[in-house]
């Protein structure tokens, strides 16, 4: 085991996985630079198997090896773990929490005051390294420390800079939880295709390609959604026979419904954290 890494993550499930697989096709970190832990022994032996990291089953070890540590346990593990790794925080750690919920208020009480802390809110795409990534900075942090979560986040997609943490809420509702959303409107095309005639494996292959085709055009076309929208849209064509359903519906008021029921309960969701 060496002395010192570049990266510690801490907890590497799915997202503490993508992260490390980012990182090292980036480039930004070789795999002799990374040191990771997980509760399971053949976890532990898979990562190190398929991506040439150390890894450990002490968290103290990480705290003790190297000054920038990712913190990707579940919410409702972290209170545990920051009771378990306080002890050895010192002023020239970097903690990153990629922790829905958990605040930097909640953060700095469970650390202590010595580390230096940046709140993450990535999304379920970072494991194609098609994610967004949130990316909060607590107060005093010096701007080499800020590029640099960012330099890691980019690895597994885009990032964007939030000022204010009470955004973090709806960033989560909107960003966090939508891959959700679109997986929905998947499913509900998918079973409208197979009801009206189509086989399954038609109607999966027909939804899947205009998702991703709509995607890759909203991302290269410069255009906004709607204007996207009014393009596609001929008077009394097929896409408004659609629209006027939607409208009648009032589609777009159910889905800001859904995205501030999401925003409601990450709020909640903190309160009953503290």
């Amino acid at each position: 085991m060496k002395d010192s890494y570049i990266i510690g993550i801490i907890g590497a499930g799915n997202m503490g996985e993508a992260l490390i697989k980012g990182l090292l096709r980036s480039q930004l970190v070789r795999s002799y630079e990374i040191i990771a832990s997980a509760r399971r022994r053949a976890r532990l032996f898979r990562l190190e198997k398929s991506y040439g990291i150390h890894t450990t089953r002490s968290n103290k070890e990480i705290m003790n090896s190297t000054d920038t540590v990712i913190l990707a346990v579940k919410p409702q593990n972290m209170d545990e773990l920051m009771d378990e790794i306080r002890p050895y925080a010192t002023k020239n750690h970097l903690m990153i929490s990629i922790a829905a919920g958990v605040d930097v208020k909640k953060l700095r009480r469970g650390l202590g005051p010595k580390p230096k802390l940046i709140r993450v809110m990535p999304n379920l795409p970072a494991v194609v390294d098609e994610g967004v990534s949130a990316i909060f900075c607590g107060p005093r942090i010096a701007e080499r420390y800020r590029r640099f979560a960012h330099q890691i986040f980019q690895a597994v997609g885009t990032t964007v800079d939030v000022r204010e943490e009470r955004q973090m809420d709806v960033i989560t509702g909107l960003s966090g939880t939508g891959p959700a959303y679109i997986f929905a409107l998947m499913e509900a095309m998918t079973n409208a295709g197979r009801k009206l005639g189509l086989t399954p494996k038609l109607a999966e292959t027909l939804t899947r390609q205009t998702v991703l085709g709509a995607a890759e055009l909203a991302g290269q076309a410069g255009a906004e959604p709607r204007e996207l929208r009014r393009r596609v849209t001929s008077k009394e064509g097929t896409t408004w026979a659609a629209m006027k359903v939607f409208k009648r519906r009032k589609f777009w008021d159910l889905l800001t419904e859904a995205i501030g029921a999401a925003t409601k309960r990450s709020r909640q969701l903190r309160k009953l954290k503290d």
